[in-house]
C-alpha cells in the first residue's frame, strides 16, 4: 500500500514539470530553424567575381613590319586567375582600351607576349636637361569574366618607348628603325657619283668641297649606317657629320648653295654637299679624297685634284 502512495505522489510532482521541458525543447528547436533559415536566404543567388592578378614582366621591344621598319612594340605580361563559385568564361588583355580582349588567355596562369601597333600609340613630348624626347605610349589592362557575366579588371599598365631624342649640339637621335628593307645584301653594290662643288674655287677655310649623289637602289639608307671621310691637302682624314656637330667637316642635303640639313635617310638620287668648317682644303689647286663606308665597309674611295 505504501509503494502505491509513493508512486502516486511522484506522478503528481512530475506531471506539471513535463510542460516546462516540452516548451524548452520546442524553443531550442525553433531557434535553430530560424538561424539556419537566415543563412540560406543570404547565400541564395549571390555570385562572387573572379579573382585575378596581372603584371608586366618584360621590357618593351620594337617589332618590324614586312618593310623592315618599326611598326609597333611588344612586351611580356603575366596573369593568374580563378573563380570560387563558378567558371571563367573569357579572359585576356585589352591593348587599346576599347573594352574588347585583344589577347585571349585560357590558362589559369601564365605569360603572354602583348603586341601593340605603333599607329595606335599616343605621342608624349618631354624635356630632361638639355634633351628633348619624343615618346610613344599606350595603356593596357587585364580582365576576366565569369559564367555569371561579372567582370574583374586589373589596374591600367602604361607601356612606353622612346622614339627620338634631340640635343642642340648633336641634332636628333632616332631609336626607331625607319629604314626600309635594304636594296642589297652586299653594301658594296651601292653606287655614288662625286663631283667638285661649284664653291670649291674659293680660297676660304669654310668652303663647300664636293657633291655626292647616290645613284642606285629604291630605299633610303639610314644615316646612322653611313660614314663619310674627307682627306684634304691641308689635313689628314676628317670624319664628316651633320652641321650641328663639332666636326671639321659637315654634311648637307642638296647641291649648290641651297643645301639644308640631312634627314633620317639618304634617299636614292639624293645629292649631298660636303663643307669644311675649318681649313681642310687650302687653295684651289690640290688633291682631295672622299671615302664612304656603310656598316663599316668601304663602298667608295674617290680622289681628284680640285681645279
Amino acid at each position: 500500500m505504501r509503494n502505491d502512495q509513493i508512486f502516486v505522489l511522484l506522478l503528481v510532482i512530475l506531471l506539471p514539470m513535463s510542460g516546462c521541458f516540452d516548451g524548452a525543447v520546442g524553443d531550442a528547436e525553433g531557434s535553430d530553424d530560424s538561424d539556419s533559415g537566415d543563412t540560406n536566404i543570404n547565400e541564395v543567388g549571390q555570385n562572387h567575381p573572379p579573382v585575378i592578378s596581372a603584371s608586366i614582366t618584360g621590357s618593351v621591344e620594337q617589332t618590324e613590319g614586312a618593310n623592315c621598319m618599326t611598326d609597333g612594340v611588344q612586351v611580356q605580361a603575366r596573369h593568374a586567375m580563378t573563380d570560387w563559385d563558378g567558371t571563367i568564361a573569357q579572359a585576356g588583355w585589352d591593348v587599346d582600351l576599347d573594352g574588347t580582349i585583344d589577347h585571349i588567355v585560357t590558362d589559369s596562369e601564365g605569360f603572354t607576349i602583348l603586341q601593340i601597333p605603333l599607329a595606335g600609340m599616343t605621342y608624349y613630348n618631354s624635356t630632361s636637361g638639355s634633351y628633348e624626347y619624343v615618346t610613344r605610349q599606350q595603356s593596357v589592362v587585364f580582365g576576366a569574366q565569369d559564367d555569371s557575366s561579372e567582370w574583374t579588371s586589373s589596374e591600367l599598365f602604361l607601356i612606353q618607348i622612346t622614339e627620338s631624342r634631340y640635343y642642340t649640339s648633336s641634332g636628333t637621335t632616332y631609336y626607331f628603325d625607319l629604314e626600309p628593307c635594304q636594296d642589297f645584301e652586299d653594301v658594296t653594290q651601292y653606287t655614288f657619283n662625286v663631283t667638285d662643288h661649284p664653291d670649291d674655287a674659293s680660297t676660304g677655310d669654310t668652303d663647300y668641297l664636293v657633291e655626292i649623289t647616290r645613284t642606285n637602289g629604291q630605299a633610303g639608307i639610314d644615316w646612322s649606317r653611313i660614314t663619310i671621310i674627307i682627306d684634304g691637302n691641308n689635313e689628314g682624314d676628317e670624319l664628316c657629320s651633320e652641321p650641328q656637330s663639332n666636326y671639321r667637316c659637315w654634311i648637307y642635303s642638296g647641291s649648290g648653295l641651297t643645301s639644308t640639313s640631312t634627314g633620317q635617310l639618304w634617299e636614292p638620287g639624293e645629292t649631298i654637299s660636303i663643307k669644311e668648317s675649318e681649313d681642310l682644303q687650302r687653295g684651289d689647286q690640290g688633291r682631295i679624297e672622299v671615302k664612304i663606308l656603310i656598316d663599316d665597309t668601304y663602298v667608295l674611295d674617290w680622289y681628284d685634284y680640285i681645279d
